[in-house]
């Protein structure tokens, strides 16, 4: 099936990965998105681009997940990320002019959106004209994740003394560090990441792992003490190092995921990296550890949309 909707002049339309990286190669450089071809996880994951009818020039990209849920479709983002991956290409005049086009673009988008009955996708954190959907009747919801500049985790200024003391006690523990991942270091990252998730989640994140350890930009670190061990695992987008997934196994008086994230970020550090992601941390005690490196808390926006039978049932609490 191809997914296509045409409003105001721009046409919204699904595109494969290969043509829309060709259309714009350095996609690559702006979100996990674009990174790899996703598709190839699954069919279920599907890019669209946003062009002008008249000029066929690319105005926008996003890359959505659809699946069957009580034998209805919906549509979000794709499994694992934090973020529909939502480009807009900039309008190189005044502000005025750059807020038209982006409110063009995501007049488009809302329009396409507002199509289907049940939507739950959010935007990264430099999208934040909700208007659109607010008018299309989607919800509109604040959630937030943390970011840190490269230069304040050098100095670790303004971390928790916590965390300070943390990373120099790991330094005098003897840990060994391995850039592998092996099978008990995935299956600490299967147990961390699958918690509460569907059995069919599963079998995705099995298969983006796959894809993430044939490309160069991805990076794993495990530490390992006394036959326990701690992973961490992300990719460098652009820019910016982009934390994926960790886990670690419980051991008295160390903590083997602080020691295994310390060093992956640690690992990237060059002169081109501006920034760390730590992308998703709605959940308090994530939430409480990423704060502890002295990130900053970065709002992003998520939309959603669900069917009136769901209000029904909720109503009637069925």
């Amino acid at each position: 099936m191809n997914f296509i909707r045409k409003f105001n002049v721009l046409i919204t339309e699904e595109i494969s990965y290969s043509k829309l990286i060709q259309s714009l190669p350095r996609l690559k450089e702006f979100n996990v998105c674009y990174i790899a071809d996703w598709s190839k996880v699954d069919s279920n994951y599907k890019y669209f681009s946003i062009r002008d009818e008249s000029t066929d020039k690319l105005l926008g990209a996003f890359c959505l997940f659809f699946s069957k849920r009580k034998g209805m479709l919906h549509l979000s983002n794709p499994p694992f990320f934090q973020n529909c991956g939502l480009w807009i290409g900039s309008q190189g005049k005044n502000l005025y002019y750059q807020n038209s086009h982006q409110k063009k673009v995501l007049k488009s988008l809302a329009d396409f959106l507002g199509a289907y009955k049940w939507v739950n996708i959010s935007f990264p954190p430099e999208c934040i004209d909700m208007q659109p959907f607010y008018w299309e009747g989607f919800v509109c919801k604040v959630r937030y994740t943390y970011r840190l500049k490269t230069t304040e985790f050098r100095e670790l200024n303004n971390a928790s003394k916590g965390l300070k003391s943390s990373i120099m006690a790991l330094k005098s523990k003897g840990i060994s560090i391995h850039q592998t991942l092996d099978s008990q270091a995935t299956a600490l990252l299967e147990n961390s990441s699958l918690q509460g998730r569907k059995k069919i989640e599963s079998v995705y994140f099995k298969k983006l792992l796959e894809v993430l350890k044939t490309l160069e930009t991805f990076s794993v670190v495990k530490a390992e003490v006394n036959q326990s061990e701690g992973v961490s695992c992300g990719v460098r987008v652009g820019d910016s190092f982009v934390y994926l997934f960790g886990g670690a196994e419980k051991t008295e008086g160390l903590s083997l995921g602080t020691a295994s994230l310390y060093q992956l970020i640690s690992n990237e550090l060059e002169a081109n990296l501006q920034l760390i992601d730590f992308e998703g941390s709605m959940i308090p005690g994530v939430e409480r550890y990423f704060r502890s490196f002295g990130a900053e808390l970065t709002p992003f926006y998520n939309v959603t949309k669900e069917p009136a039978v769901l209000g029904v049932k909720k109503a009637l609490n069925i």
